[in-house]
C-alpha cells in the first residue's frame, strides 16, 4: 500500500500534531516472558530469533492504515544490535504490536539510491512499551520501498514516552532561551555566548545521557520563526519558549 503521508509536506505544525497523538496513545505491554529464557545469552538470542520467525506476516498500522510486512530479515536486523540487553531480546515478541499501534512521526528520504535503489524513504514510528512493570519508548523504522513497506528495525529507550516528550520540549526551550540565538539545533549540547569578560559556557542537555539521538531528533519541534506567515521577533520567540 502506498504511504499516505508525504514526508516532504510534513510541517512543524503537522509534526506537533503527530507527537500529540503519540502522547495520547496507549502503551503496548508484554510480560517479558514470551521468548523462552536461557541464561546462555547466545541461546537466548537464538530463542528470540526462532520466536520472531513465528511472527512473520503482514500487519496493519492503525494510525496510517498502511500494511507493513514483517519478514525474517526484519527480525534478524532487530537482533543484530543491543542483543546483550535482555529487554531488547524480550521486545521481539512485541513487534506485531509495535507495527499495529505505533504512531507515525516523520520520514527521511533515501539519499543513497546507488546502494538502496528500491528504498524511497525510511519512516519513523514511535510507541510506548511496558515490559513487565518497566516503561520504554520504542522508535521503529519502516522501509518504504517500491514493493511496499517492510519492518526494518527498532530501538528501546528506558523512559516513559510522555516523560520523554516533556523532557525534549524542556530541553529545546532551555536551549533557545539560554542561547539567545534565532534558531535551535539538534539536542545534545547548547552553547551560550556571554558578554563582557564572561566566558563561553556549555550546558549539557538532560537528554544527553540517552543513546538514541535519532529518537530525540524526530520528536523535536523547533521554536518557529513565524506564525501564520507573520515573522516573529526575538522577544516573541523567547515568550513561546518560556
Amino acid at each position: 500500500m502506498e504511504n499516505i503521508f508525504d514526508f516532504t509536506l510534513l510541517t512543524d505544525a503537522a509534526k506537533a500534531a503527530r507527537i500529540e497523538k503519540l502522547r495520547q496513545s496507549i502503551p503496548i505491554q508484554i510480560t517479558g516472558g514470551e521468548v523462552p529464557y536461557s541464561e546462555d545469552l547466545k541461546q537466548y538470542r537464538k530463542n528470540a530469533m526462532e520466536y520472531g520467525k513465528t511472527l512473520r506476516g503482514e500487519y496493519i498500522n492503525r494510525d496510517t492504515g498502511n500494511a507493513i510486512i514483517l519478514a525474517a530479515s526484519g527480525v534478524k536486523e532487530v537482533l543484530e544490535h543491543d542483543y546483550k540487553d535482555i529487554e531488547h531480546l524480550q521486545s521481539v515478541a512485541a513487534v506485531p504490536h509495535i507495527i499495529e499501534n505505533s504512531i507515525y512521526i516523520t520520514a527521511i528520504k533515501n539519499e543513497n539510491n546507488s546502494k538502496n535503489a528500491d528504498v524511497i524513504s525510511y519512516e519513523y514510528y514511535v510507541v510506548g512499551l511496558k515490559i513487565g512493570n518497566i516503561d520504554y519508548t520504542v522508535k521503529a523504522v519502516v522501509v518504504n520501498g517500491r514493493n511496499g513497506e517492510r519492518y526494518y528495525d527498532h530501538k528501546l529507550t528506558q523512559i516513559e514516552k510522555n516523560k520523554l516528550i516533556d523532557l525534549i520540549n524542556q530541553s529545546v526551550k532551555k536551549s533557545f532561551v539560554s542561547s539567545g540565538l534565532s534558531s535551535t539545533g539538534e539536542l545534545g549540547e547548547s552553547k551560550t555566548t556571554l558578554s563582557g569578560d564572561q566566558k563561553r559556557e556549555t550546558t549539557t542537555s538532560p537528554v544527553s545521557k540517552y543513546k538514541d539521538k535519532r529518537l530525540f531528533s524526530i520528536l523535536q519541534i523547533k521554536i518557529p520563526n513565524s506564525i501564520g506567515g507573520v515573522e516573529l521577533s526575538d522577544e516573541q520567540r523567547h515568550l513561546l519558549a518560556l
